[in-house]
């Protein structure tokens, strides 16, 4: 970078912020912040907006930016793949020694799930979604092994599903989602000069301090409680809620001060305001006060009618009783004594005779006198007509009844209840508690209230049991809670007058104003740490935010934009150029233009050159979009430094043979720098490597991958067609042979058969190679476009004898490439005799390659 630039920039950062022109200094010094530098740096930003960090200088020296050396990668293997697509290789995939590998597999041999992976490793733009094997639900979770070299130091990362690895970031992968990246919209090209990169992490250094900043933002979550809604209102309130950075201390003590002379003014208020509607409380509390008055009113009640008097007028009426019943007893055992049946007289009998004479008075004998004694009546009992004996029996039972002694006993009896009567029954406990809440009467009371009331009726349940006065227990006396309810009767009468008067004022709203601020006021003291601590919060929330606001990058953006028009754009679109013509593209009426600037990253997109409308996916050809899209690509990753592996995922797809040509052409020259690994079920691409190759003395490593039973992406042998004959004939002979001999001599006879039959098919394939590359000196060969006419030649050495060898061999094994009736099957040969015609050819080709030409 030239001496004008350098003076440019150190004057436009002397204009920066301090803490980022130390973050500038540092990241000269070190190619990468860590998390400590970050937040160091966050630490200065702060202090700067507070004005705390003392001033600076930042200056580039003219070698800041010059083109380092760059380090390098390879990509050695893929394994222990799970769960991506259908891939479930058991051993691994090697990208061998060389910097040009092909992976060739048909259609379904996994050659997709390799590069979709590859993709979320290393972090392409388009990665894509990348699915579990959707045939097996419940699969295991997503895991790969990448091993790979940098800077000659072995490495392996194990990827778990997401992320990708930072080491293999700098892999370019072209598929066919990179078309859509300059040709169906615009992207930011890879490559950027070093000042521009200094830029970048510039940029994300700020991007990472308002992080952090945000973060120690966050740290300080508000504290500040939540005010009531009744007390927003109040200016205490308002001031409440517009607390500020600003607010002084003397403002929050004048808001905050509540003393004891505010707390008897904010009780006497609180009495007055304390009901809405005074009127109806009134009622309320006279209701209380009636039910309360109640209470104590049968309270006193009960315990008159339980008292010692009470006692002794029941004890007496109940003696008395006793006494005229044992007189009309005894009468009515002198009466009665002769009679044939015991217990005339008594109570039993009485109860008899009673109902005896409801009966003939209400049914039997209505108009009669009771008994009824006239001639031809009955028994009302037994219905037998009445003798002499028995009328006069009847006669005297009733004057007995009716006699002075049984009258007696009987008004005795009826006194003796009537005074017991005078007892009334006590409320059950429930009554009792429902007349004690409706009372309102205090917890401690009313356990009073209850015990009391129980001792009233325990009083009452042992009176029929006593018959003297000296068994009378000792009295009642009245209790303690009737005083207590008594005064609150009276309070509550009080009470009620007060809100009959609080109903008569017109002041009340004002009342209620001032104890609402009064009360505000209280919560506020009560809240004082809270509201200290909240200020400070605001205050350092507000030194952030204008630390923050340092770390703006539009400035940041705008000068990067700057640099990369001058420095980018005219090299990328240069690259462009060149790459169109290097793949024989030129004619193609394309162009590469910056579209715009976006935070310091430039776009840049595709458009037909004089054209009036730019769709180029809708007029290009298919083969022209691919063509146009590796330009693309390449003018994008080669201007990068470093010497990362680039990985082509079809290439020469949609192309012509030109095309394909060109592609190839291209790949192998970025092979002599780079590893470029290609993937590809195409064998013309893999003859095109070759051939092109070797022409450049390289020798391309081939691996081969298929689908297997257990899954995709499984490394298997190279085609025949396209592998080295003498090796494949020498594992025909010296490995599969052996397995069939093996199998046939241990008895195994089908699975002996199946691999004879698997060797004869290849070695027929063997031998009709041998024919193009050893008979025929390779002048034409399949899957290859070239003609070489100089071996032509090379024909001279040619004689009957190698026709006749070679015919005869294709004949016999042509059975085993090509389909044959059933009713004439070909049989196998014997293994000796297989044995020796792959020997026949081993040496006839040993002998053919060093014979001379005539």
């Amino acid at each position: 970078m030239n001496t004008e630039v350098v003076n440019d920039l150190n004057k436009w950062v002397s204009e920066r912020p301090q803490w980022l022109q130390i973050a500038a200094t540092r990241l000269l010094q070190q190619s990468e912040l860590t998390a400590n530098d970050v937040s160091e740096l966050a630490n200065l930003c702060q202090q700067e907006a507070d004005g705390k960090l003392p001033k600076t200088t930042c200056s580039f020296p003219a070698t800041a930016f010059s083109q380092g050396a760059a380090g390098s990668l390879r990509l050695c293997s893929i394994s222990e793949v799970e769960g991506v697509n259908a891939l479930a290789p058991k051993k691994p995939l090697e990208f061998g020694k060389g910097n040009i590998t092909i992976v060739y597999g048909n259609n379904g041999s996994g050659k997709s799930g390799y590069v979709r992976l590859l993709k979320h490793v290393c972090g392409a733009r388009e990665t894509g979604t990348l699915h579990r094997n959707v045939y097996k639900p419940g699969a295991a979770a997503q895991k790969a092994c990448i091993s790979f070299e940098q800077d000659g130091v072995p490495k392996t990362h194990t990827w778990s599903g997401q992320g990708i690895c930072d080491d293999l970031n700098s892999v370019d992968i072209f598929d066919t989602s990179f078309g859509k990246v300059f040709v169906s919209s615009e992207d930011e090209v890879s490559y950027e000069p070093p000042v521009l990169s200094f830029f970048s992490s510039l940029i994300l250094t700020c991007e990472k301090v308002a992080s952090a900043l945000d973060i120690e933002a966050n740290r300080h979550q508000s504290k500040k409680p939540n005010i009531p809604t009744d007390k927003k209102v109040t200016p205490e309130g308002i001031w409440y809620e517009a607390i500020s950075a600003k607010t002084s201390t003397q403002d929050i003590d004048k808001h905050c001060s509540f003393g004891s002379a505010d707390e008897t003014e904010m009780q006497t208020l609180q009495q007055r305001l304390a009901e809405q509607a005074p009127a109806e409380k009134a009622k309320q509390l006279r209701k209380q006060k009636q039910h309360i008055d109640t209470l104590v009113q049968d309270a006193q009640k009960y315990l008159e009618q339980l008292s010692d008097e009470s006692y002794r007028r029941i004890i007496a009426a109940k003696k008395k009783s006793i006494l005229k019943k044992a007189a009309a007893d005894t009468a009515a055992e002198k009466m009665f004594s002769g009679s044939e049946l015991e217990g005339i007289g008594s109570d039993v009998w009485k109860e008899l005779w009673e109902a005896a004479r409801s009966y003939s008075l209400s049914a039997a004998y209505k108009e009669a006198e009771y008994p009824n004694v006239s001639d031809g009546s009955r028994c009302v009992l037994c219905h037998q007509t009445l003798t002499q004996e028995a009328k006069e029996r009847l006669i005297s039972f009733e004057n007995f009844v009716k006699g002075e002694m049984q009258k007696a006993a009987t008004d005795a009896a009826k006194e003796y209840d009537t005074a017991s009567q005078t007892i009334e029954a006590l409320p059950t406990s429930e009554t009792l508690k429902t007349r004690i809440d409706a009372a309102g009467i205090p917890q401690d009371v009313a356990s009073q209230v209850t015990d009391f009331f129980a001792q009233l009726q325990a009083r009452k349940d042992l009176l029929p049991g006593i018959d003297s006065e000296e068994a009378i227990p000792d009295p009642l006396l009245s209790p303690k809670w009737i005083e207590e309810a008594n005064a609150q009767s009276k309070n509550l009468g009080e009470l009620a007058a007060k809100y009959d008067e609080d109903a008569k004022s017109d002041n009340r709203e004002e009342i209620k104003k001032k104890l609402n601020s009064l009360q505000t006021r209280k919560w506020l003291s009560e809240h004082r740490a809270a509201i200290d601590e909240e200020v400070t919060r605001l205050k350092l929330l507000n030194q952030i935010k204008a630390a923050k606001k340092s770390a703006d990058t539009t400035a940041l953006s705008r000068k990067k934009g700057e640099l990369a028009e001058a420095l980018i754009t005219d090299a990328f679109v240069q690259r462009f150029k060149a790459e169109l013509k290097a793949l024989g593209a030129s004619q193609v009426k394309v162009e590469l233009v910056k579209s715009k600037v976006s935070k310091g990253r430039v776009l840049h997109k595709l458009q037909l050159r004089g054209a009036s409308q730019n769709g180029l996916a809708d007029v290009l050809s298919e083969g022209e979009n691919r063509i146009v899209s590796i330009a693309a690509f390449l003018a994008d990753v080669t201007g990068k430094s470093n010497q990362a592996p680039f990985i082509f995922d079809d290439p020469i797809s949609s192309l012509d043979q030109s095309y394909e040509e060109a592609v190839v052409q291209r790949l192998i020259e970025l092979s002599e720098d780079k590893q470029v690994i290609v993937f590809t079920h195409r064998l013309s691409l893999l003859g095109t490597v070759r051939h092109f190759a070797e022409k450049k003395t390289i020798k391309p490593d081939v691996v081969s991958i298929r689908s297997a039973d257990w899954g995709t992406g499984e490394p298997a042998p190279i085609p025949l067609s396209q592998s080295d004959i003498k090796s494949a004939l020498n594992t025909l002979m010296n490995q599969r042979y052996q397995d069939a001999k093996k199998a046939s001599e241990n008895g195994e006879f089908e699975h002996a058969e199946i691999l004879l039959k698997s060797i004869c098919s290849d070695f027929r394939t063997l031998v009709e190679r041998s024919i193009e590359n050893d008979l025929l000196c390779g002048v034409v060969q399949r899957f290859q476009r070239p003609v070489h006419t100089l071996k032509l030649k090379d024909l001279a050495k040619l004689k009957d004898a190698d026709c006749n060898l070679l015919d005869s061999l294709m004949t016999k094994y042509s059975g085993f490439e090509h389909s044959q009736p059933t009713e004439s099957p070909v049989e196998l040969p014997k293994p000796d005799d297989l044995l020796a015609d792959m020997t026949s050819l081993k040496t006839w080709r040993e002998e053919y390659l060093k014979r001379a030409t005539l």
